[in-house]
């Protein structure tokens, strides 16, 4: 028999559970929010690159979905940028007043939250993220997920990459 711990980061109290920390999952956001998970996927021998970007409701009720291959023009956190961008851009266009937009790249998630300007390709690649989270004045915000808890983004970008395909679901008028 195999037991599967699904708890969220929490220390494990199942006697058959071989791990002291169970795999975090995925968490809805607070009542009137909206939590959108994104992920890039990225083939550096192929130079082919692709996002999944999933937005939820606080009872984890798909408000809209897609993907779509990038352009890659340079190292993997460059896809993983443009997943972030994506995210923020949905937020925006889809008009939600309250958005979280998690991302499992943290080194991403950490350089956007500095405070000083990062002259760094990945700093300048992040730069339009930056400027889209300040803009809104607190109505948008990103944080780090563990890839564990960002599974369904990562699942559309990867069927994007393997498709070199944009996919829209879910997106009510």
């Amino acid at each position: 028999m195999i037991f599967v711990c699904v708890c969220p980061l929490q220390e494990s109290s199942h006697p058959r559970c071989p791990h002291r920390y169970c795999s975090p999952r995925w968490r809805p956001p607070p009542t009137g929010s909206v939590k959108i998970n994104v992920d890039g996927a990225f083939l550096p021998s192929a130079r082919l690159g692709a996002v999944g970007v999933l937005a939820r409701d606080s009872s984890g009720v798909v408000l809209g979905s897609f993907t779509r291959p990038v352009p890659v023009i340079g190292p993997a956190s460059a896809v993983e940028a443009s997943a972030l961008f994506a995210g923020l851009e949905f937020a925006i266009a889809r008009g939600w007043a309250s958005a979280l937009v998690e991302s499992d790249a943290a080194v991403l998630v950490n350089k956007l939250h500095r405070p000083t300007s990062d002259l760094s390709l990945l700093g300048e690649l992040l730069a339009p993220s930056r400027n889209l989270v300040a803009a809104s004045r607190g109505c948008l915000r990103v944080g780090f997920v563990p890839r564990s808890a960002n599974s369904a983004a990562h699942t559309l970008a990867s069927w994007a990459f393997q498709h070199n395909d944009v996919c829209r679901a879910m997106c009510s008028p």
